[in-house]
């Protein structure tokens, strides 16, 4: 009786012991998956890729406290790295751990054949091009990688990949659930993400010259009108015009038509500035933006527009068609009124430059026009 006595004694330390690890495992769980529905939380909310990349890229190492994060992505067709291009955003400066592939295969040997998130060692080979950046200390170096498969229908996205400098952080006998999870979620806000930047970019781009539409450039009207009253610059708005473009049109066809408007919407785009907008306004008709540039700089622009477009000709087929423009220039502190609304200011630069493309047409086209005086090419 006494010596079953002592070991109920030895065993109760025992029990203790084992009662206080599953308590400490179970507050443990309790706080990652209190971390990771925040993250999942913060994902959902994201309305565009970049907000996506910048939850995943800035906010996750802080969350989760890991010393890197990078992200990877297959883009065979360079379509997501045009996407970031188009919303001015420089991916390269702001997401510097953002990676893309064109190879499936190089973004899956960075997890198992079964495509489940994969945790280890540190591999040179595997890891190197993607934990670039600088850590805190010089001496700390990445250790441990956790990589999660970012998967959907229509397969591969690509790869999350967390870095810490401890050996232990990853290791390749933890329990993935969290992780696995975490990973669907992630592929899912990607996927739409992403879809809503392609509606958003087909929405307000043109599909046959490849450039803005109308809708854009009337969005980004008020906001350069509003930014130069704020810096009290100079703003200046083109009217592009084909001339005789109903001739191309009725004598060679559409398709030409069609390619004379590509390589306009070309040249014009070539000669501007990476700040300039531009978008097709009409049938034929081009409305450039052309922020802190005053109407005597905005005449140099035009006339570099309109040589260049006087000198390329189009070959269509056995044709080899010159091609000429109007332009019209308006400038906005001629305009500029207190009383009125910028979306106001904005529809009085355009009629301003509408008039003045009239006049360029007037005076007998392949010119250009300065509000309500007009200088022809040959002049300039």
């Amino acid at each position: 009786m006494k010596r079953k006595k002592n070991n109920l004694r030895r065993k109760k330390p025992n029990l203790e012991r084992q009662y206080k690890t599953v308590i400490a495992h179970a507050w443990q769980n309790e706080n990652i998956l209190r971390r990771f529905q925040k993250m999942e939380l913060s994902l959902m909310q994201c309305e565009s890729f970049a907000l996506v990349t910048h939850v995943l890229l800035h906010e996750s190492p802080k969350r989760f406290e890991l010393d890197q994060v990078a992200l990877v992505l297959l883009d065979p067709r360079y379509e997501i790295r045009r996407l970031l291009l188009a919303s001015e955003i420089d991916y390269q400066k702001f997401f510097p751990n953002l990676f893309f592939q064109c190879s499936a295969l190089k973004i899956s040997q960075l997890f198992d054949a079964v495509q489940l998130p994969k945790l280890g060692p540190y591999h040179a080979g595997l890891h190197a091009e993607y934990f670039r950046a600088p850590l805190h200390s010089q001496s700390d170096v990445i250790l441990s990688v956790a990589a999660l498969p970012l998967i959907q229908e229509q397969g591969l996205l690509g790869c999350l990949l967390f870095g810490d400098t401890h050996t232990d952080r990853f290791t390749s006998d933890s329990a993935t659930d969290f992780l696995q999870h975490l990973g669907a979620v992630i592929s899912i806000c990607i996927d739409m993400a992403l879809l809503r930047d392609r509606l958003k970019y087909n929405s307000l781009n043109d599909a046959l010259t490849g450039i803005n539409n109308r809708r854009f450039f009337e969005q980004r009207l008020p906001e350069e009108i509003s930014r130069c009253k704020r810096m009290q610059t100079p703003l200046s708005c083109l009217f592009v015009d084909v001339d005789h473009f109903k001739y191309f049109n009725d004598t060679y066809g559409h398709a030409t038509g069609d390619l004379i408007l590509k390589q306009v919407a070309g040249i014009i785009r070539k000669e501007l500035r990476a700040t300039d907008v531009v978008g097709r306004y009409g049938g034929e008709e081009f409305a450039v933006l052309l922020p802190n540039t005053d109407h005597r700089r905005a005449l140099d622009v035009a006339e570099r527009i309109r040589k260049c477009i006087e000198r390329h000709h189009c070959k269509y087929e056995e044709y080899l068609l010159q091609v000429t423009v109007s332009i019209g220039i308006a400038d906005f502190h001629k305009l500029a009124d207190d009383s009125k609304t910028l979306e106001e200011i904005g529809q009085a630069l355009v009629v301003a430059a509408d008039k003045a493309l009239y006049k360029a047409k007037q005076a007998g086209r392949n010119c250009i026009a300065v509000n309500s005086a007009y200088r022809t090419g040959s002049t300039v």
